[in-house]
């Protein structure tokens, strides 16, 4: 029997530690079953892992396809993140068997036989089990995760390297190192945060626009309140759980709108654009600036209650990040401001619907 196995689909933070594992497994895996007999109907097994990683997490199974022209059959199964916490080098080599049993179910019927099939089972429980007992001299570890977050703990970015390594880190965020035993839980965090939405009502006052505006930030509610064009006051409201949280977003709605205060629905909101020419298609240098565009200017139209960024484009001589703001000229002039004493200071602010 020849059987190949590798890891497909992976990231900065888990490559190292989990390329170990499965490398010690596939050759150990590979060794026994050179001793079998070769496969009836194909040539070769290949063995294609991805990770159920807690911030990526993998479709419900991995798929199996045959080569015609190679005889390889390729099948996909998704190893549990969670195997890899601490150093438990035996819950390791158990999670690659039990993902390597899973991609085995999945191989269709008509390419392996029943003895095949059974064989193949009890190779990959035996080694796995004369393996855990015998650890490497030096276990790698997993990597940190890294939240980039603003002031305020509402989440910008989620990634594997540390913010500002490929783009800048937008003005007044801090960066959050989570250790792989606390990612699992900020994401669920992160997940139940966002399923309360956030409250965003506008009113306006003789010549004014105010903004009243509330979010989750861990086990607190966040309550933002200005004049359009104006940083505002911020206050936090204790509030532990979803269902405390839930209670007090809808207090401050029902307060809000018992005060005149309405929201603007997206159909009444203002195209503005912020651009600049480029050359041609632009550079990987420009993607990643027009990246830290849209951040930076998250946090203006977010902070200074204007709108919000609504995500950009690159290509054919510019690149332009689209903004959706309450009221153009009030937001113009503040993002002109904002854009002139920062790093973004040679692009220009127009209306996109002009």
């Amino acid at each position: 029997m020849l059987i190949t196995m590798r890891l497909m689909f992976s990231s900065a933070d888990i490559q190292e530690a989990m390329d170990q594992t499965v490398e010690a497994f596939s050759d150990a895996l590979a060794k026994a079953c050179e001793r079998e007999a070769r496969f009836e109907k194909i040539s070769e097994l290949a063995f294609c892992f991805g990770v159920a990683h807690p911030v990526m997490q993998p479709p419900s199974k991995g798929r199996a396809s045959f080569s015609r022209d190679s005889g390889i059959f390729f099948t996909e199964a998704y190893l549990d993140y969670g195997a890899w916490i601490g150093e438990r080098w035996a819950d390791r080599m158990r999670a690659v068997a039990k993902a390597a049993q899973i991609a085995l179910a999945a191989v269709h019927k008509t390419r392996l036989t029943a003895e095949e099939r059974s064989v193949l089972s009890r190779l990959i429980e035996s080694e796995a089990e004369k393996l855990a007992e015998s650890p490497p001299k030096h276990l790698l570890a997993l990597k940190p995760v890294y939240a980039c977050e603003d002031e305020y703990g509402q989440r910008l970015s989620i990634g594997f390297q540390p913010p500002g390594t490929l783009v800048p880190v937008a003005a007044n965020a801090r960066v959050r190192v989570l250790q792989p035993s606390e990612v699992q839980a900020y994401v669920e965090h992160q997940k139940a945060a966002e399923a309360i939405p956030a409250v965003k009502l506008y009113q306006s006052r003789d010549t004014q626009l105010l903004y009243r505006e509330a979010w989750i930030d861990g086990d607190s509610v966040v309550e933002h309140v200005g004049f359009c064009g104006e940083k505002g006051s911020v206050s936090r409201h204790p509030a532990a759980g979803s269902t405390r949280q839930r209670e007090v977003i809808d207090a401050i709605t029902a307060d809000a709108k018992a005060n005149g205060f309405a929201p603007i629905t997206e159909a009444r909101l203002v195209r503005l654009l912020v651009s600049k020419e480029i050359a041609g298609m632009g550079t990987k240098g420009d993607v990643r600036r027009r990246h830290a565009l849209e951040d930076f200017l998250n946090e203006v139209t977010g902070w200074f209650g204007l709108g919000h960024c609504d995500g950009g484009s690159i290509g054919s001589g510019s690149m332009e990040v689209l903004c959706l703001v309450v009221d153009y000229g009030i937001a113009s002039r503040v993002i002109e401001r904002e854009l002139a004493s920062s790093q973004f200071n040679d692009f220009a602010v127009s209306r996109a619907d002009a």
